[in-house]
């Protein structure tokens, strides 16, 4: 189980931290407009995007975080999982994004973020409960 957990931290971590990231490296991307069809935009969007390191490095970090999440999900209570993880994920987005210079979230963000990241620690610890209590009858 804590194996489970310290993966569902890393895929927080993970999907957290290079949200602000992936949102610097598409930057400019509404501004570019082609003259001529959907299409012709389309592309330019796909070149400008393609070209970007700073989009894909971070962008490719937060899939490996998606590829752990549901390597994860093998063994984890899903309804431990989807909160913890998306809690995490939302608290380093907002430091993350902080540390780049960007706004922090209001107080009320901020606090329903708290909670439901205590929210999810209790619900691991109700779950680590429950298996000690499995092996303890088991041995019995």
């Amino acid at each position: 189980m804590l194996s489970t957990a310290l993966q569902l931290l890393t895929v927080g971590l993970l999907w957290g931290v290079t949200n602000p990231f992936i949102r610097l490296g598409s930057q400019g991307i509404e501004n570019v407009k082609d003259t001529g069809s959907r299409y012709r935009n389309f592309l330019a969007e796909v070149r400008m995007i393609g070209s970007r390191l700073n989009y894909w490095i971070p962008f490719g970090l937060n899939q490996c975080g998606s590829v752990l999440y549901v390597w994860t999900l093998r063994s984890a209570n899903i309804t431990v999982a989807v909160p913890l993880a998306n809690s995490l994920s939302f608290a380093f987005t907002a430091i993350t994004g902080y540390l780049l210079g960007e706004q922090l979230p209001g107080k009320k963000i901020i606090m329903g973020t708290l909670l439901i990241c205590c929210g999810s620690i209790l619900m691991l610890f109700d779950k680590l409960m429950q298996e000690q209590q499995i092996q303890r009858i088991e041995f019995n």
